[in-house]
């Protein structure tokens, strides 16, 4: 009876820590957990203070539309130009015409040492000249210790390696409704541009206009 008891408790005090440590086997990695942690959706996107690539000041909450909104650092090896080429698709899969009225795209860097408005703003031109609807930004006089709260708040994580300046981080893209809460929180990694496309597009529908 010992022989099968003593493991059995074992295993059920591995599986009470994973639990806890998974938010109850819902996130399994450091960048799931820091988004669970953050807070169920809908919430209230944390504010904070942005300059676009033109110079121009603003609030996502002061927009008063939809905004997807995406992080990125331009010195990224890989994975940030990959998500944003996919962010290019999305954004011509919708009726200028009739979206952006009440949809704006905003990618913001979180790379406060090696990015300014001249560096977003030539990297911007490397999506063509019809995206109107769509900001490049980076933080307004924000010192690191703020931002990187503030990127903990909205269920971001980041990590840069000292050794080879390389930053590790999240990829999620965020749905932001005009009321400044976040709607949808969309991992490019497991879901595709047609299914991010139609959850957009059904909350422009439920918009109450």
């Amino acid at each position: 009876m010992k022989k099968i008891l003593v493991p059995v408790i074992a295993l059920a005090i591995c599986s009470a820590i994973l639990w806890k440590w998974t938010l109850g086997f819902s996130s399994f990695t450091v960048f799931s957990y820091t988004l669970d942690t953050a807070g169920e959706i809908p919430r209230a996107f944390p504010d904070l203070q942005m300059i676009d690539h033109n110079g121009n000041t603003f609030s996502l909450k002061d927009k008063g539309k939809y905004i997807l909104l995406n992080f990125v650092y331009l010195d990224c090896p890989s994975v940030c130009h990959k998500v944003n080429n996919r962010l290019e698709n999305i954004y011509h899969s919708f009726d200028s015409s009739v979206a952006y009225s009440r949809l704006e795209f905003v990618t913001l860097s979180f790379d406060l040492k090696n990015d300014d408005i001249r560096k977003i703003r030539s990297y911007r031109e490397h999506f063509g000249k019809d995206i109107s609807g769509w900001s490049f930004a980076l933080p307004y006089q924000s010192d690191q210790e703020r931002f990187d709260r503030f990127l903990h708040n909205a269920g971001i994580w980041k990590y840069t390696n000292p050794a080879t300046n390389i930053t590790n981080h999240s990829v999620y893209l965020f749905l932001i409704a005009p009321d400044n809460k976040i709607v949808r929180v969309f991992d490019p990694a497991r879901e595709s541009d047609k299914s991010i496309v139609e959850q957009i597009t059904a909350c422009l529908k439920n918009q109450t206009i």
